[in-house]
């Protein structure tokens, strides 16, 4: 179990650092308050981020000397998309159709 003085320990570099609280202006949040401010703080990194990887995919894809295999995407420069795909043996994709048309009727 966390105590207060351990949470505010925890959360103040949070406050003063990235959300760019005042002391004040900490003291006054509640807990849920603190946690949406964190959490918002959160997503715009993330939209930045996503951002970022479609200017950086968009100068990659036009401005490379040498031939692709594949345009590098968003989800390529964020490690959101699997380097390979997975193989699916004929066994595994029998079942898989027989599954799927037992739940289709």
């Amino acid at each position: 179990m966390t105590t207060v003085a351990q949470w505010i320990e925890k959360a103040a570099p949070v406050a003063y650092g990235p959300l760019g609280l005042k002391p004040w202006e900490f003291g006054r949040l509640t807990f849920g308050e603190f946690y949406e401010l964190a959490e918002g703080y959160h997503w715009r990194t993330r939209q930045e981020q996503i951002m970022t990887a479609g200017f950086v995919a968009s100068i990659i894809n036009t401005c490379t000397s040498r031939d692709l295999k594949k345009p590098v995407t968003v989800d390529m420069l964020l490690g959101r998309e699997p380097k390979e795909k997975q193989k699916v043996t004929q066994d595994e994709a029998k079942m898989a159709i027989k599954d799927l048309l037992s739940k289709v009727g």
